[in-house]
């Protein structure tokens, strides 16, 4: 039976940080880092990685998400899915601006990986440098058709939309999503920008309601998904859209059910915040006993709420800072 937090949401995924956002080899200014923004030498293990995915378990946790900064940066990426589909899990995934996976895709497929998720910002090679800081189009393109073909579906391409920057690209990415598959291998996702200041925000932040209606007209076929009660479009042209849309949306708060770990071995109940981390590493290098680790577990569980809550108000004048809390 799955373990519910204070709001009877439950907890069914876990998605653990391999490393740290500063070490990542993509420099892109809107990254919300996972909301860690500090680096640490400490690192979590394959071995402590594999540990505590299977003391999760316990507790119904059967979906984890691999991510980072970047995880296939780590050289013990094929170890660390191995070990953790030996827990048996009901999926791993990966969440990677496309590093490394054309050669790897086959070997991760192989070890247990499932599915991936790719930083696709934009399809032409001079906004791409810009928005990653990399000349890396073409290797990013080269991992999307490369996961396709060893069948880590559906591959996810992951957009974030930003005003003035890219959200022209709409219709090209959704082009580009039919001409790999559409549906069949791959959903686009679209994502709204997560302030990570208010400076930034307030310049990029691009508002989704136009593109989302536009879909919605156009559909063929809508649902929604549990995980954080995200829109699915279904095109007549065979393409799949989904709506990641995390600022004041109650629905999306509501509907989340994964708890995150930090690369240095800190449960974090909730991206937007940072106040409420529960360091779990120290006890285990310390030599606790499962039991233990455990008991941290569930208190990290008991801290989890939804960062917007039903009934609150909060206008564009009021985006929270990243990272820190509002009460609302």
């Amino acid at each position: 039976m799955a373990i519910t937090d204070p709001f009877h949401r439950a907890v069914t995924q876990a998605r653990i940080s391999l490393n740290s956002s500063n070490e990542c080899n993509f420099s892109c200014d809107f990254c919300h880092k996972e909301g860690i923004e500090e680096a640490n030498s400490s690192l979590i293990t394959a071995e402590e990685i594999e540990r505590i995915t299977r003391i999760m378990s316990i507790f119904g946790i059967d979906r984890i998400k691999l991510t980072g900064g970047e995880p296939m940066l780590r050289r013990d990426i094929a170890e660390i899915v191995e070990r953790v589909k030996q827990v048996g899990v009901k999926e791993i995934s990966l969440s990677t601006n496309g590093t490394r996976l054309a050669k790897m895709a086959h070997e991760l497929k192989d070890g247990g990986l499932g599915r991936v998720n790719i930083s696709l910002h934009s399809l032409r090679r001079d906004r791409f440098r810009r928005l990653t800081g990399v000349d890396g189009l073409f290797e990013t393109l080269d991992a999307i058709r490369a996961s396709i073909d060893a069948g880590l579906l559906p591959v996810k391409l992951n957009t974030t939309l930003l005003r003035g920057v890219n959200e022209d690209e709409v219709e090209d990415l959704i082009k580009f999503s039919q001409s790999i598959g559409g549906g069949k291998t791959n959903v686009l996702q679209l994502i709204e920008l997560v302030p990570t200041d208010s400076s930034y925000y307030g310049k990029y932040h691009y508002y989704l309601d136009s593109v989302e209606g536009d879909l919605k007209n156009r559909s063929a076929a809508s649902t929604e998904r549990v995980s954080h009660r995200r829109p699915k479009y279904e095109l007549p042209n065979g393409v799949t859209v989904e709506m990641v849309r995390p600022m004041h949306n109650t629905e999306f708060c509501m509907g989340c059910n994964r708890v995150r770990i930090t690369y240095d071995g800190k449960f974090k109940p909730c991206l937007l915040r940072k106040d409420n981390h529960i360091d779990f590493l120290t006890s285990m290098r310390r030599g606790a006993d499962d039991a233990e680790i455990i008991e941290l577990f569930k208190k990290a569980v008991s801290l989890r709420e939804p960062f917007f809550k039903l009934g609150a108000q909060l206008t564009e004048a009021r985006v929270p800072p990243f990272h820190e809390h509002t009460h609302v």
